[in-house]
């Protein structure tokens, strides 16, 4: 018998159509950038940049069971809690993509078609290609919302039996309102709602899975958790779902080192989540600086990256231009960096991930380099900061203890840049937060006997930081000298009013239903407000207005302080002396 010509003869026909996936050649970026590949600086992917969890990193470390294959049921109990479900809606794949495969290949059958809304993940349409379905394309809307009439029309017409959404989306990172998750859940299709992004930003669909059994929520933990060489993704399904789920899944396809990170990870929560609030702080930062651009346009957006619109470039030259300066982001005019078709144009657009602040800041300047215009103004007077060649308003201040020692370095007239270390995780978002909207650049070094308890850690710092605060003030000639703030957070409300006329008194209304958050005890919250006052020499009304969350409540009140100093410390050329009628302080 005649043999073929070649072994590609023998390839099922939709696996010799597709594209394989290339990653980006790191040594020959690096080369072309003259740098070592550790110096380039990655924002094209979507990771996070900051590191594992030190209790993972840990429990990795100590993990003797690599030889013996893993067990689910903890992991499927631990994310089934921190979803808020039941265990049995829990199904762990292989990244977010073996999830995207499950579902193909339990909802549309061979020949069969489902709905993309493009510009959207590529893997929707690669994993629909090589199970030999089909992609219909419903380009979303010029306001990024998918176009939920013509996907009806599409369900009904062309019988699609799985509708691909992305919320937050991708590049755009728009979340799609409930809303119109819900009118989509009625139509006779699956409806999977990938919200890989959703740690960071909008509202997630997980509410809407008593009642409709067609809807599939997908999660990750490579983006929040910082798990992405791990690979684990998990969906959120009805139990008949997941039972039809794991009948398709390969046995034991998450490996153990993913199933003892995550396990680590959820215990630790305070790590991740303080990250997270770094990675949005400086979403904002970021989006800000890149607005004060000649000819840069950013929408705003919920995930942990921008996307940012260039007048009268494209995307590619950009981003190849970029990357001569040893910075990656991603483009999508190149035949290559297309999603599908579709949508809103991107041809003159590219995606930046949000990285660490000295990432952000060597992305800014190398656009402006790009882009031949003045600098991203990071260094820019900020609006009532000293003018010409005034003195910076800056504080140093220390604490040496038994139990701690604590270095606290403040710029009044910054731009929200913060490193934070106290080994309190929860402080750390929390100070985070004051120094992001507060325009604060804040640096924080502690070390204090947390083996014991945080509250001398967290005194401490208080101390510290209302020194430092009160050596950045100076004689405090000029200032507004009063400010005030209210912060929303979903639920949660708190109102911050300050009066920086060298008085310390605090009135501090915050009750908490819980005893810790985090790792410290949410008493210290009302403390740390008191001591921040007394050694800030600062007048402080502290009131928490609405919430159930506890973490909320707290986030508010630390914004909105961060807020009403930014309000009370700026400067005001009408007031050229003490800002007081007595003439003193």
């Amino acid at each position: 018998m005649d043999q073929p010509e070649s072994i590609e003869s023998y390839f099922s026909p939709a696996v010799r159509e597709l594209a394989p996936y290339e990653p980006p050649d790191w040594e020959g970026l690096a080369r072309r950038a003259g740098l070592d590949v550790a110096r380039l600086v990655r924002l094209d992917a979507n990771e996070n940049p900051y590191p594992l969890s030190p209790r993972a990193v840990e429990a990795l470390a100590r993990f003797d069971g690599y030889g013996f294959y893993p067990d689910y049921r903890e992991l499927e109990g631990a994310v089934a809690r921190y979803a808020g479900v039941g265990p049995e809606n829990v199904v762990l794949g292989n990244g977010g993509d073996e999830i995207l495969d499950l579902a193909v290949r339990l909802f549309v059958p061979p020949g069969g078609a489902a709905a993309v809304c493009p510009p959207a993940f590529s893997m929707y349409a690669v994993s629909l290609a090589a199970h030999g379905r089909r992609a219909l394309a419903v380009p979303r809307r010029d306001d990024w919302m998918p176009d939920a009439e013509r996907i009806e029309a599409l369900v009904a017409g062309e019988g699609a039996r799985l509708l691909f959404l992305t919320s937050p989306g991708n590049p755009d990172g728009q979340p799609v309102p409930l809303e119109t998750i819900r009118r989509l859940l009625a139509l006779p299709a699956v409806v999977l709602v990938d919200e890989a992004y959703v740690e960071f930003g909008g509202e997630s669909a997980v509410s809407l899975l008593e009642g409709h059994p067609n809807l599939v929520v997908l999660r990750t933990f490579s983006k929040w958790a910082a798990m992405a060489g791990l690979r684990l993704g998990y969906a959120l399904v009805s139990p008949a779902v997941a039972a039809a789920m794991h009948r398709l899944r390969l046995p034991y396809n998450v490996n153990a080192a993913a199933v003892v990170a995550a396990l680590a990870t959820l215990a630790d929560l305070d790590h991740a989540r303080s990250t997270v609030g770094a990675i949005v702080a400086e979403r904002e930062r970021l989006g800000a600086a890149l607005r004060a651009l000649p000819g840069v346009a950013v929408l705003p957006g919920a995930a942990n990256f921008l996307l940012c619109r260039l007048e009268g470039r494209r995307g590619g030259e950009v981003a190849e231009a970029l990357a001569r300066h040893g910075v990656l982001v991603r483009s999508y005019d190149r035949p290559d960096g297309e999603e599908m078709a579709g949508g809103p144009a991107l041809h003159d657009a590219i995606r930046v991930t949000i990285g660490r602040p000295e990432q952000n800041d060597a992305f800014l300047a190398a656009l402006a380099a790009c882009l031949h215009v003045p600098g991203p103004g990071l260094a820019a007077t900020p609006r009532g900061a000293p003018a010409g060649g005034a003195p910076a308003r800056q504080g140093e201040a220390r604490r040496r203890t038994r139990e701690t020692d604590v270095a606290i370095t403040l710029a009044l007239d910054g731009t929200g840049r913060y490193d934070v270390d106290t080994g309190v995780g929860f402080l750390d978002h929390m100070l985070a937060q004051v120094a992001a909207h507060g325009l604060l650049d804040l640096t924080v070094r502690a070390r204090g006997d947390l083996e014991v308890d945080a509250h001398h850690t967290v005194e401490d710092v208080a101390i510290v930081l209302g020194q430092a605060l009160d050596a950045a003030l100076g004689d405090r000639r000029g200032l507004v000298r009063m400010g005030h703030a209210y912060a929303p957070l979903d639920e949660a409300l708190a109102r911050v009013v300050v009066d920086l006329g060298g008085r310390p008194y605090a009135v501090v209304d915050a009750r908490f239903d819980g005893a810790r958050l985090g790792t410290m005890d949410a008493d210290l919250v009302v403390h740390f407000f008191e001591t921040l006052a007394a050694h800030g020499r600062l007048g402080l009304h502290a009131h928490l207005l609405a919430g159930r969350n506890d973490h909320h409540r707290a986030e508010a009140l630390f914004k909105a302080l961060g807020r009403a100093l930014d309000a009370a410390s700026r400067l005001d050329p009408r007031r050229q002396g003490i800002p007081s009628t007595k003439g003193a302080l």
